[in-house]
């Protein structure tokens, strides 16, 4: 027991040392500026990687790095010699469909001559079997006769038909085969354009990773291209931060290749996705280069202004106690309805008057 009363009478006075030494101050007024931090690359405005449709071999390059191109300038050819004999192929075989379609095919020709042949023998079969018909009404003619004469009739007329839908039959047939060979042909040299590659904007080539007489297939990156003037920045920020976050909010960025500049911008717009690798959100901001040289793909660090306040009444944070209360010189512990604050100190709204000392819990 005795040791007991000996450790709390030094509890008590440790408590009131600590106690003593405790830093006494009063609510301060205080320009103070609440922002956002983020960090990023700077890429040229309409960005994009020029990627190989298909695979082949690169066989010519028409542009260069920094160089200016307009919608629709040729880039950068591929050749494939596949492709080229699939080509030539399709090419042959609706030719050949051409041909056969033609009031001049050997096929059609040869039917038609048939199909006459068979009318013309129809018709004299036919003429010749009302002949015998009518003899037979007059007693003019045998039975065998007349039999022999409607059989012979009879056989034209099917011959004359089968002929007459074989005919049909095949100009539908020719005709499809024609139709299809079209198509494949099309569909090849559709296939053959994907092998000229071509600019989509009006901007500058940034690079050129593409070599002529390099393989390449559809996931190659061959070149990058933006923006010839306008610059956009892309920023990462923390998900504690986006709900502050609002488009036209003012950012100031310092890169490391001009140390002694700050540039500006503007929030334009974020993605609403969170990366659940980092944590954070993409943000695209503008930038003014103030004349100075942008590369694209440059680091940058940037300071979104959430808002700022001229001589606001703040104390430091670390003065605050389980984030919304303070200690008074006194012992009390008072709620504060707290402002903007900043990395250092916190806006005082309400709860606690400019002359009220308070100590750090």
């Amino acid at each position: 027991m005795i040791y007991e009363k000996i450790f709390y009478v030094f509890l008590i006075l440790g408590v009131l040392a600590c106690s003593s030494k405790k830093q006494v101050l009063k609510p301060m007024k205080k320009d103070i500026v609440q922002a956002v931090y983020a960090s990023g690359k700077i890429y040229p405005k309409n960005a994009y990687n020029v990627l190989a449709k298909v695979s082949g071999y690169v066989d010519k390059i028409y542009v260069h790095e920094g160089d200016e191109v307009q919608i629709g300038q040729l880039l950068l050819s591929i050749r494939n010699e596949i492709t080229e004999k699939n080509l030539q192929l399709a090419q042959n075989q609706l030719e050949w469909a051409v041909k056969n379609k033609s009031e001049q095919s050997s096929l059609l020709k040869a039917l038609k001559e048939d199909l006459q042949a068979a009318m013309t023998k129809f018709t004299f079969d036919s003429l010749n079997f009302q002949r015998q018909e009518q003899l037979l009404k007059e007693n003019a003619t045998t039975i065998f006769q007349y039999e022999q004469a409607k059989t012979q009739y009879d056989i034209s007329k099917r011959n004359y038909q089968r002929i007459y839908n074989q005919l049909e039959q095949t100009q539908k047939q020719l005709d499809l085969e024609y139709r299809n060979a079209l198509l494949q042909f099309q569909a090849q040299q559709s296939n053959l354009g994907d092998y000229v590659i071509r600019s989509s904007i009006q901007g500058k080539i940034y690079d050129v990773l593409a070599k002529e007489g390099e393989l390449v297939n559809s996931t190659s990156l061959l070149m990058v291209l933006g923006s010839s003037e306008i610059y956009e920045v892309e920023l990462q920020v923390d998900e504690t931060d986006i709900g502050l976050l609002k488009k036209g909010q003012t950012v100031y960025y310092e890169t490391d290749m001009y140390p002694n500049e700050i540039f500006q911008g503007k929030v334009l717009y974020w993605y609403e996705r969170i990366n659940p690798i980092n944590k954070s959100c993409r943000l695209i901001a503008s930038i003014d280069p103030k004349g100075s040289r942008l590369f694209s793909g440059m680091s940058i660090e940037a300071n979104i202004l959430i808002s700022e306040k001229k001589q606001a009444l703040v104390i430091p944070k670390d003065h605050l106690w389980n984030k919304n209360f303070v200690i008074t010189s006194q012992g009390d512990t008072v709620k504060i309805q707290k402002g903007i604050e900043d990395l250092e100190y916190v806006e005082i709204l309400s709860g606690l008057s400019s002359n009220q000392e308070i100590v750090r819990p």
